[in-house]
């Protein structure tokens, strides 16, 4: 199915408007970064990773160090760990980083740089064995000792990004961090960390080691109407509910900005906001109220904002925008990755980990699935299933399939599939990949706007993302399986009963019914589908008929068509049906609209489908719904 008419649901700490946006109560609560946590007691086999017990070698303290297998700790991380007890080596891979350890030599190569380190690992029942302290350091992570438990505990900003963010934050030197991609940078005092970011980097919070303070970062697309002034009214508006403390429009380092500060009964705000390189910036600063407020340092840091990055090597770089200009993405449960063009956003619901969403600019989307092989299925029978499935349900009109060819990513065998979709005011180019390995499959969905399909630069980018794209190979038993939706095959001619006093009508199983139905108005819906039917009180039908025709008139226009009007004789009665073609939200919609007479009672069945997927089959579904209308 393409993807044109997507939508996700997804939380965010701010809220937009039509003229601007405005970034709105960020608790240090709402935004947790993940964490990953290794916990035992010295002398043990049992280890509890991220809450679930896990057998290996027991820990052992000598000489004041405490060791531990370090395949418990790569496995809780996600990092790759390769043995070689030949060699007497182990070789950490973790974030495209290479650790390797020597059997009892007290020293790493690390990226290639040797590194002494506090005790010699050395090997034991065939487990490399590493000091825990080690692998923190290392590794970004944090150790806690409580009651005899010690605790390996590593916060990661953005799990899913090559870079690992809460390692540099805890290692930097600098007074100074920033994103060389977005061109800022801010003061960065020595109590704040990193606690949240997301995948392309539009989203920054970190929090002081007391978290008694927050600094958030947001930055949004300026609409060509943006404007400060409307930011600003949508900001007063928004904070009627909030005590207002100053409000401030002025310049730093010529760079016009907006101020607002404010409280409620648990925290005080400090928001600046600037419109700059075609983004909103918004600065926000967040103080508990019963710890005393600095004005100077505050003050100081809001100030320490600037719109230029410092390549010599004074500012700490978030940003992990390769020389080739993509962000890499990987998933650590799944091990595929793939290089993202850098301002594509990542949209990911946590209870469905086989598949995730990525949109860019207007109509640029991207998705990756990962199901179970089932029985018999090849690439071949994979892609014609889903290109048989796709000229059933969409408009032949509108969905052109360009072209099909069997090639390669990378080293991998795949099929690529070119289709085109004809909408009202543009056109959108697709590609779905398909490839098997082993016990998965693995669909990549993507589409791209004209505008980006004709520019080279633009499209080679686009391109060079899609064949970047990586994966290990998965084990069965450790992954499980991962059933794909089109495998769970209900009858499609299955159908639900409407009874009403007046009417009874057959709708497919499936559809939902509409939350304020009534008895005079029932509606129905499945994705681009849906069903209602009115029941209007009126002296005729040709009355009801010229009301319509009148109405239908007053919108004609392009984006309002009756396309046909005809009088039927059906239901043993007369019937008018209407085929009309409108725009609305952007979208093209077909409706057919049929209306009959009973008594003092006119009947209008409403049955309409986006025109993306007026194919057949819908043609099909709605003569069978009609034909299912009956009077009583």
């Amino acid at each position: 199915m393409k993807k044109i008419s997507a939508f996700f649901s997804f939380v965010l700490c701010f809220v937009i408007f039509s003229a601007g946006a405005f970034a709105a109560d960020t608790p240090i609560e709402d935004k947790n970064s993940t964490q990953i946590s290794v916990s035992f007691k010295t002398g043990t086999g049992t280890y509890t990773v991220n809450g679930k017990t896990v057998k290996a070698e027991a820990s052992i303290q000598t000489g004041g160090k405490t060791f531990v297998p370090v395949k418990v700790i790569t496995d809780a991380l996600g990092a790759s760990l390769t043995v070689d007890l030949k060699a007497k080596t182990a070789i950490i891979n973790y974030n495209n980083v290479e650790i390797k350890l020597t059997d009892k030599k007290k020293e790493a190569l690390i990226a290639g740089k040797k590194v002494s380190i506090d005790a010699a690992p050395y090997i034991k029942n065939n487990s490399f064995m590493a000091t825990i302290t080690f692998l923190a350091d290392t590794l970004g992570a944090d150790i806690s000792t409580s009651n005899g438990t010690v605790t390996f505990l590593k916060e990661i900003a953005n799990p899913n990004s090559i870079k690992d963010f809460s390692t540099l934050i805890k290692k930097t030197k600098k007074g100074k961090i920033g994103d060389s991609y977005y061109k800022w940078s801010m003061q960065l005092p020595e109590d704040l960390k990193l606690e949240y970011r997301d995948f392309n980097g539009s989203e920054n919070i970190f929090v002081d080691q007391n978290e008694s303070y927050l600094v958030s970062i947001y930055l949004l697309d300026a609409g060509k109407d943006t404007n400060l002034d409307n930011i600003a009214n949508n900001i007063k508006e928004s904070l009627k509910e909030y005590t207002l403390i100053d409000f401030i429009q002025d310049t730093h380092n010529g760079v016009d900005y907006v101020e607002f500060m404010y409280k409620d009964d648990k925290w005080t705000e400090q928001e600046r906001v600037y419109i700059a390189k075609n983004k909103v910036y918004f600065m926000t600063i967040y103080t508990k109220n019963e710890d005393s407020y600095d004005d100077e340092k505050y003050k100081n840091l809001m100030d320490s904002f600037s719109f230029y990055f410092d390549k010599g090597g004074s500012t700490e770089d978030l940003s992990d925008v390769t020389a080739e200009g993509y962000r890499k993405y990987q998933d650590t449960r799944l091990k595929w990755s793939i290089d993202m063009i850098p301002y594509w956003e990542e949209f990911k619901d946590n209870k469905i980990q086989n598949k995730v969403v990525f949109n860019g600019k207007d109509d640029e989307y991207l998705s990756v699935e990962v199901y179970s092989l089932e029985k018999d299925e090849t690439l071949d029978s994979i892609t014609q299933k889903s290109i048989d499935k796709d000229k059933e349900e969409l408009n032949p009109s509108l969905y052109t399939i360009t072209n099909s060819e069997n090639t390669t990513i990378g080293d991998v065998d795949c099929t690529k599939v070119y289709y085109t979709l004809k909408m009202p005011s543009k056109v959108i180019y697709g590609c779905e990949i398909f490839i098997v390995d082993g016990n998965y499959k693995y669909l990549i969905s993507s589409e791209i706007p004209e505008d980006v399909y004709k520019n080279s630069k633009e499209k080679e980018l686009f391109d060079g993302m899609l064949n970047s794209f990586s994966f290990k190979k998965l084990d069965a038993k450790s992954t499980g399986k991962l059933l794909d939706p089109d495998k769970v095959t209900i009858s499609s001619d299955k159908t639900s009963t409407v009874n009403t006093d007046l009417y009874s009508v057959e709708v497919p199983f499936n559809w939902i019914e509409g939350e304020n139905n009534t008895d005079t108005y029932k509606y129905y819906y499945k994705g681009g589908l849906s069903v209602g039917v009115g029941v209007y009180d009126v002296n005729s039908i040709s009355q009801f008929i010229r009301f319509l025709d009148d109405e239908f008139a007053k919108k004609a226009g392009k984006d309002f068509k009756l396309e046909s009007k005809v009088t039927l004789s059906e239901k043993g009665t007369t019937c008018y049906k209407y085929v009309i073609t409108y725009m609305q939200d952007g979208y093209e919609y077909k409706e057919e609209m049929y209306v009959i007479q009973k008594g003092n009672k006119s009947y209008v069945v409403d049955l309409i489908s986006e025109n993306l997927f007026y194919s057949t089959k819908t043609i099909n579904t709605f003569n069978k719904i009609w034909q299912s209308f009956t009077l009583k």
